[in-house]
Parts: structure tokens; C-alpha cells; sequence
């Protein structure tokens, strides 16, 4: 416990060195705004994740005393996402077959879906950006597949909250945020590109600060500040060996609302040369994805939109590159 103490203090001041929490003041921007407190059973849940030996009774009965939480981890764990031959029934059972981290990942996760507002506005559709989330959660936990896979529900967790920040502008900061997103909604360039030109910082960087606040695990609030870093500036963070990579490269790939030949190109590319997925196992780590993706959008009574073209661009980017014969 005390060395993976010392990597995440190490993880968190390189991250500091891309100024993921800093950059931007956002203390300063948003003194006349009071961020959405998580509600008292949650904060409740981070303390006890943050604690260096988190209690497994406590956890358990957290999570089980949380509103419809114990329900979504359980269902979890049984979905094909784990492909478990016996399902679990209780959350001490799902704690036992995940272990206390991951148990805490998704927990976190989860209940904090449950407390981030929902804009009254008509550029968020709400049921769209979890899907979205959903979806580069799903790709960023399967691309850990061969050199991150104790870090796997690290990935899914930063991934399904790597756009926290959204919903979050869009309710506090509506006049200023407003226009960007308006903008990417036809522009073919990337969200994050048009936060840097305008305002100096992204919705990673304020999604960071944003779960500090929330008094997050550490390393997840360095993933989600990390999460849209280009690969380049990895290398030089001294970031490509930890899950910020594999989040980064799910980063990569389009929305589902915006399906772009180009975005999957520079996904798969990536997955493949800076991760060294061949082909095959890409594909196979796609499928997975795709069968996961169906089965926890049911979980979450969400409807499934644009999807099946989507996973139809993918497979058919696959083809191409079996048909020319190229490695990754």
C-alpha cells in the first residue's frame, strides 16, 4: 500500500506539471459559483475510499445504504462486462470478486452519475452524453487489455467521468460555456481544441478541479484532468506508463453523435502503435465493447442511439486494415 502511495504522488505532481487542476484559476472563476455538492451519502463514500485501508464492512454498507448504487455494482458485475459463470447477489460478494479499488471505482462512479445536474438546455441531452460516456469508458477499460489490466476499473471509472465537467459548466458557467459547445456541435474539431483557444484550459482541466473539490481519490482526479492530453505530451509528462494513456487513446475515438472517419483512423492507429494491439485482438476488444455497451445501457434505462453505426464504422475501418494487410 505505502509504494502504490508513493507511484500516486508521484503520478499526481506530474500531473501537476501539466497544471490539470491548475490551470485556468478556476478557484478565482468560480468564486460567485457554488459547484453542486455531492449529496452527504457519496461524500460519505469518498471519504471512506480515500482512507488508506478502506474498511470493507464500511464500503459495503455505503454503498448498499445509497439509493439504487448496490443495485447498479451488482447488476454490473453480473453483465458481460465480467462474464462471470455465477452471478453475485450482494454487494460483500461483488466487493470479494472485484476487491475493495475496483469496488471503490465504480462505486464513485455511479453515484456520482447520479448527482451531477442535468442542464435545462437544448444543446445537453442528457441521455446522449452518458451514453457517449459510456461508450470511452467501455473503449478506455478495453484498451488496457495487455499492459494495464490492474488498472482496468481506473480506466472505466476516469472514462465514464471524463466529461463530468459538462453538465456542471453548462448549469453554473451557462453564459460564457454556452457558445463553445454550440460551436462544436458543428464544428469537425475536437471539444477540448476550442476550450484551449478560447479560454486557455479544457473540460478535462475543469473536470480535475471539479472532482478535487469533490474530494476524489487522487489518481482518479489526475486521470480525468489527463484523459484528452495529445500522445506527444504523454511522453513528455512522463505519462505513457499509466492508464492516462489508454484513457487518452479512447479519447481518440468520435462521439456517437458524430461519427468521423478521420477521429476512428487516428483511434485505431494509436491503439495499435502505442498500446501494440494487433489487429485481431483489437477487434475482439471492440466486439467485447459492443456487447458490454448494449447490455449497461439497458442497465441504466438508457436508449440506444447511433450505435450500431457507429460499431459499423469500426468494423468497417477494421476491414481496411485487414485488407491491405497492414499491421497496426
Amino acid at each position: 500500500m505505502q509504494q502504490e502511495t508513493r507511484e500516486t504522488m508521484g503520478l499526481f505532481a506530474k500531473l501537476r506539471r501539466h497544471a490539470a487542476v491548475a490551470t485556468g484559476n478556476f478557484a478565482a472563476m468560480f468564486q460567485k459559483v457554488e459547484i453542486p455538492p455531492l449529496p452527504a451519502a457519496v461524500s460519505r463514500l469518498v471519504a471512506e475510499a480515500n482512507k488508506p485501508e478502506p474498511d470493507f464492512d464500511v464500503l459495503a454498507e455505503l454503498i448498499s445504504s445509497t439509493t439504487g448504487l448496490a443495485a447498479k455494482v451488482i447488476q454490473t458485475v453480473n453483465s458481460p462486462l465480467y462474464g462471470l459463470q455465477r452471478p453475485v447477489t450482494n454487494v460483500r460478494q461483488a466487493v470479494t470478486f472485484l476487491g475493495i479499488r475496483n469496488i471503490r471505482s465504480l462505486a464513485l462512479a455511479y453515484a456520482t452519475m447520479s448527482a451531477l445536474p442535468s442542464p435545462r438546455d437544448s444543446l445537453f441531452d442528457e441521455e446522449a452524453f452518458w451514453a457517449d460516456s459510456l461508450l470511452h469508458a467501455l473503449l478506455a477499460r478495453a484498451l488496457c487489455a495487455k499492459r494495464f489490466q490492474g488498472s482496468a476499473e481506473d480506466a472505466f471509472t476516469a472514462g465514464l467521468l471524463a466529461h463530468v465537467a459538462l453538465p456542471v459548466l453548462l448549469t453554473v458557467w451557462g453564459d460564457y460555456y454556452r457558445p463553445i459547445v454550440s460551436r462544436w456541435g458543428e464544428a469537425s474539431v475536437r471539444l477540448s481544441a476550442l476550450e484551449r483557444g478560447h479560454f486557455g484550459w479544457d473540460h478535462a482541466q475543469a473536470g480535475a478541479w471539479i472532482v478535487q473539490y469533490w474530494e476524489f481519490p487522487e489518481e482518479l482526479v489526475c486521470y480525468i484532468g489527463a484523459h484528452n492530453l495529445d500522445l506527444d505530451d504523454l511522453e513528455r509528462y512522463e505519462l505513457q506508463e499509466t492508464v492516462a494513456l489508454p484513457l487518452a487513446v479512447a479519447a481518440l475515438a468520435p462521439s456517437l453523435l458524430k461519427t468521423d472517419p478521420e477521429r476512428i483512423r487516428a483511434f485505431r492507429e494509436s491503439a495499435c502503435r502505442r498500446l501494440g494491439l494487433d489487429p485481431a485482438t483489437l477487434a475482439a476488444r471492440l466486439e467485447e465493447v459492443k456487447d458490454s455497451f448494449h447490455a449497461l445501457m439497458g442497465l441504466f434505462g438508457l436508449q440506444v442511439r447511433g450505435a450500431e453505426p457507429y460499431f459499423q464504422a469500426l468494423e468497417t475501418a477494421q476491414e481496411a486494415v485487414e485488407e491491405v494487410g497492414h499491421a497496426c
